[in-house]
């Protein structure tokens, strides 16, 4: 009986064979990061921003860009950026936005940068070590078009500091990462609202408008919200990486009952004007929000007795969400919260003061 020789694979099979392995190995480049700080007034804690992002590891091969946009109308960032800039291992640029107006600013860093991924962080946060190893991994491993990292919050004064209060101001939740979130609908993700503090987005398809963030809502905030709610409505997809975590400082005065109401009133109006939008109707849309509003802030009423009962905690929350659902049922437009606010200037993230003789008044746009 002949003996069957051994079948020969073709060399062009294996070395095809081989190049899909590879391939498969080894995730393609994601590009370059931006990220982008904007920032008013606040040159210390800029400080401690942009020195957590400086010295952050960067992954081999992966290349990062730090771009400061200064929408104060001094230029107060300037010498902070030019401090940090001089023994930074990646390069740092500072730019002007006018007029003062959150979405200005925004608009204008995004416009100043090509880079295919791009990252929001406020000027009054920080990264933890590994954030950028955290965004490459999650950007490598899941398909979304927007990530969420985790925020923690440092409080000037803790024990003001009220359940909704940390609530407000963190992003914390149960999930792993890459799991979906989502801006508004039956699905909305319950415990937090997305917001552009501590996200990364891939910018085709998420940031190809001529003015991504809306004019409208730069002076009272909901810019990003509204960003967000139109991105979904077109299909994006918003996914969680825990990893990619951030601290946020809090400052006394932001966690002061009087500017709190106000800016939960100015959050139920602005995310009344995003939902709305969408609405095949907006105007049939927004009476909508407004008649559930009312019925949200009658329960709030008649529950009031059962806020006393909870203590001075439980009233000043009450008060939040009252706030907020009469937002919902305004018709005037987004309340400036950010102008005119009797905001401390703060020297550092550990010894917040204002100094003597400046005035505690700003003519222009306070940072979320």
């Amino acid at each position: 009986m002949r003996p069957v020789a051994a079948k020969r694979t073709p060399l062009s099979s294996v070395m095809s064979n081989s190049v899909a392995a590879m391939t498969t190995a080894s995730p393609p480049p994601l590009g370059d990061l931006a990220i982008i700080v904007c920032t008013y007034r606040r040159p210390e804690l800029l400080r401690a921003c942009l020195q957590s992002i400086v010295t952050q590891r960067i992954p081999a091969g992966q290349t990062v860009r730090l771009t400061v946009v200064d929408n104060s109308p001094e230029g107060s960032a300037a010498l902070v950026v030019d401090a940090v800039a001089a023994t930074s291992p990646i390069p740092v640029r500072w730019m002007a936005a006018h007029p003062a107006n959150i979405s200005v600013a925004r608009n204008a860093g995004v416009a100043a940068t090509t880079e295919p991924l791009v990252a929001f962080i406020d000027d009054d946060a920080v990264f933890d070590p590994g954030w950028i190893d955290a965004v490459i991994a999650g950007l490598q491993r899941h398909p979304h078009d927007v990530f969420f990292g985790r925020i923690e919050t440092d409080f000037e004064a803790p024990e003001m500091a009220s359940d909704a209060v940390r609530q407000l101001f963190s992003r914390r939740l149960d999930y792993a990462a890459g799991h979906d979130l989502f801006a508004f609908g039956r699905h909305k993700t319950p415990g937090i609202t997305l917001a552009t503090n501590n996200c990364i987005f891939r910018r085709q398809d998420t940031l190809d408008d001529p003015e991504p963030f809306d004019l409208d809502f730069g002076l009272g905030g909901g810019e990003d919200y509204d960003l967000f709610c139109r991105l979904e409505r077109r299909g994006r997809r918003f996914g969680w990486l825990p990893g990619a975590a951030a601290r946020e400082f809090v400052p006394k005065a932001r966690c002061d009952a009087q500017y709190l109401r106000r800016r939960y009133y100015a959050g139920g109006q602005a995310f009344a004007a995003a939902i709305a939008r969408g609405g095949r109707n907006a105007t049939l849309t927004r009476w909508g929000i407004r008649l559930k509003a009312a019925v949200q802030a009658a329960l709030l009423l008649v529950t009031y007795p059962l806020a006393l009962a909870g203590g001075e905690a439980e009233v000043a929350d009450h008060g939040y969400k009252l706030a907020g659902a009469l937002g919902k049922m305004s018709f005037g437009a987004i309340y400036p919260l950010y102008r005119k606010q009797p905001t401390p200037v703060v020297l550092s993230r550990s010894t917040p003061a204002t100094p003597s003789g400046t005035s505690t008044a700003t003519d222009g746009v306070e940072q979320s």
